[in-house]
């Protein structure tokens, strides 16, 4: 007796209770363009991963003074990085006090005090001043980015500690 082949049950889609933020983010990130705009978000991911890859021989192959100096940076770079995204929380701590205190000076204190935290873990984790164009590019775009970062998480606190 041949055995009936069980028919394949249509791929169900997960729906949330509605009104629920995946839902809104399932809308917006529907795309028009179909296979072709699927293809090509799976063709980049790819070239990244090759990217990554090569990057990874590259510095295996390297001499060991040369390839330490570079994971060394990689791993100060992250490092702070790390403390960057971690310090602006603290803010959470001292908020309602600079909100009491109705003033933009306060708020801009906050934000200055944080930068200045940022700028000094990254001259102590990174032993020292950038030197040349490039590093200093780097840096001053890595503290604008830090700063952005600072200000849009004390501008969310003091939304969620307002009454």
């Amino acid at each position: 007796m041949a055995e009936r082949a069980r028919p394949v049950s249509p791929r169900r889609e997960f729906r949330p209770a509605p009104g629920r933020l995946l839902d809104r983010l399932d809308e917006t990130m529907e795309t028009a363009g179909g296979m072709l705009s699927r293809l090509i978000e799976r063709t980049i991911g790819w070239v990244i991963l090759a990217a990554l890859i090569g990057l990874g021989v590259l510095i295996w192959q390297m001499s060991p003074e040369t390839r330490s100096a570079i994971l060394s940076g990689i791993w100060r770079s992250t490092a702070w990085l790390l403390l960057a995204l971690a310090t602006p929380w603290a803010a959470a701590l001292f908020i309602g006090r600079i909100l009491s205190a109705g003033t933009n000076a306060a708020a801009a204190a906050l934000l200055a005090g944080l930068s200045l935290v940022n700028i000094l873990t990254g001259v102590m984790l990174l032993t020292g001043w950038p030197s040349g164009a490039w590093r200093w590019s780097a840096a001053v775009a890595a503290l604008v980015g830090a700063g952005t970062y600072n200000f849009l998480v004390a501008q969310y606190l003091a939304e969620r500690a307002e009454p």
